[in-house]
């Protein structure tokens, strides 16, 4: 059968739909009525990337913690808060001669201690070794060859470093000069000044009154506020996580025996941040005289004073503040 003719060229194709082209012929320019707007459709395409990109972000970023529990775990203090139990700071040491404990002593040279560069005092930390024999029936002490030489520039009236007691507390070494009331401490051979106790109930200089002390405490100098803050410290003592900071233990007097005042009664209680409390013992001290058998005008000194624990060991608990006293009396 013979096909018939095509007139219509096959490359021109028409479709209309409701009498509008949808597909016009490729030879033939585009109708004027559809045209694609190219500038809209690009930054809707970009708007919506954007919010994809968003929503991505948002779902990929981290969890929020859940509210802690009542039974939740919840951060411990900081080292630093805490207070270090660390005795002694050395651990003994074994060798042939038995066990051997690291040990120190400080010197008080009184108003030797001044030295010959200007504003300076001085004090000797003599370090060494207690040798324990493992019968437990001798000991030895082995010095080593130089003592350390301390210095410092803060005096009362021109004296200074006079160091009456050397202790561990809070896993540091410290020591208290009797003359400024300053506690420092002793970093290898440097001291570093930490607190400065004032005598009596906290408010006074040394031999003065109550109050009598207020208006040198607004003395620009430091040495103005060391001559009102000097505490007569002559031990020192660790209890309960405190330091216990006593003085003569017998009151102000004059040359003839007149009582001035009970300051030097008052024991300080230091905290390892370095907070202070001002205890009176005086009934503490009258208990000590009277179980010696010292009356009026005796008088009793304490120049030490150890924590000790009770019969049950360190661990039964509470531990008790021990002073031995040296003693003299005048009179009866």
């Amino acid at each position: 059968m013979r096909v018939p003719p095509c007139h219509e060229s096959m490359s021109s194709l028409r479709i209309s739909v409701g009498g509008l082209p949808v597909l016009a012929s490729m030879r033939q320019g585009a109708d004027p009525r559809f045209r694609l707007r190219w500038r809209a459709i690009a930054l809707s395409s970009a708007g919506a990337a954007l919010v994809l990109l968003l929503l991505c972000l948002h779902r990929a970023g981290p969890a929020r913690p859940a509210p802690l529990g009542p039974r939740a775990r919840r951060p411990g203090p900081r080292a630093a808060d805490r207070y270090n139990d660390t005795y002694p700071l050395s651990p003994p040491q074994r060798n042939a001669d038995g066990v051997r404990y690291r040990i120190g002593v400080i010197a008080d040279l009184d108003t030797q201690s001044r030295a010959s560069q200007e504003h300076t005092w001085f004090s000797y930390l003599k370090k060494g070794y207690l040798v324990l024999s493992d019968s437990g029936d001798s000991v030895a002490v082995q010095w080593d060859e130089e003592p350390s030489v301390l210095r410092s520039h803060l005096a009362e009236k021109g004296r200074g470093m006079e160091l009456s007691e050397l202790v561990v507390f809070n896993g540091k070494l410290y020591c208290v000069d009797d003359r400024t009331g300053v506690i420092y401490q002793i970093e290898g051979d440097k001291v570093v000044p930490w607190v400065i106790l004032s005598d009596g109930d906290g408010s006074v200089g040394k031999g003065e009154e109550p109050g009598g002390c207020g208006q040198r405490h607004r003395g620009p100098s430091l040495h103005r506020v060391l001559s009102c803050a000097g505490f007569k410290a002559e031990w020192l003592a660790v209890k309960d996580e405190h330091l216990y900071v006593g003085g003569l233990g017998k009151e102000w007097t004059t040359a003839t025996g007149e009582v001035l005042n009970e300051n030097p009664e008052w024991v300080k209680v230091v905290g390892h941040k370095g907070d202070v409390g001002h205890e009176s013992w005086v009934a503490n001290y009258n208990a000590l005289r009277a179980a010696a058998g010292i009356r009026p005008p005796g008088r009793s000194r304490a120049r030490c004073c150890v924590s000790r624990c009770p019969a049950g060991g360190m661990g039964s608990g509470s531990r008790a503040v021990v002073c031995p006293a040296l003693l003299w009396g005048t009179g009866t």
